[in-house]
């Protein structure tokens, strides 16, 4: 979330150092509370900045300092007369050019693939009861439940546990669920 600088220390401490450090309780944030900081830190979604288009991705690939060096230094070999050397290092600027875009490419996809698999609501305890609210209302500081199947949200910290494993396949490849605890 914008305004807010990931801690992870937040990770080894204490359930009460916890609750101390982002200002919460085990009831849950009260609704004044958290629509405070929904304002301040703005909503729990990943930013879609507008791209450039693709063909400009794709020529700055081939444009970049090294890229422009590297043009020069085929040149210097035409000049040379050693058409060998300069068709060597275009070459090698065509396929890093090439191979760069695409993984540029293959990852902008998985992001926005990833954006796809973000669930649309969530259950919080807000002023000591269960409410499902739209994810993008999760702010620091939220209890946020979870049920067998449920899709997690955000990042968080878990406080208690039962026999908890989760599916990270979509963030890691990983083809089993992975074991958590508190």
């Amino acid at each position: 979330m914008k305004g807010e600088a990931y801690r992870p220390a937040l990770a080894a401490i204490t359930e009460a150092e916890l609750y101390a450090a982002l200002q919460s309780r085990p009831q849950g944030l009260t609704s004044s509370e958290a629509m405070e900081r929904l304002r301040r830190l703005g909503p729990n979604r990943i930013e879609k900045t507008r791209g450039r288009p693709v063909v400009l991705k794709f020529i700055a690939n081939f444009t970049h300092l090294m890229a422009v060096l590297l043009w020069i230094g085929g040149i210097v070999a035409l000049l040379a007369e050693l058409p060998q050397l300069a068709l060597a290092i275009w070459t090698v600027i065509l396929i890093n050019g090439i191979f760069s875009f695409w993984q540029e490419y293959k990852a902008e996809r998985a992001m926005d693939a990833l954006q796809r698999l973000l669930p649309v609501h969530a259950r919080v305890l807000r002023d000591g009861r269960e409410e499902r609210i739209d994810a993008g209302e999760l702010v620091p500081g939220d209890i946020l439940l979870l049920a067998p199947g449920d899709p997690i949200s955000a990042d968080g910290r878990l406080i208690e546990v039962h026999r908890l494993q989760i599916d990270e396949s979509t963030l890691t490849g990983e083809s089993r669920p992975v074991g958590k605890r508190s």
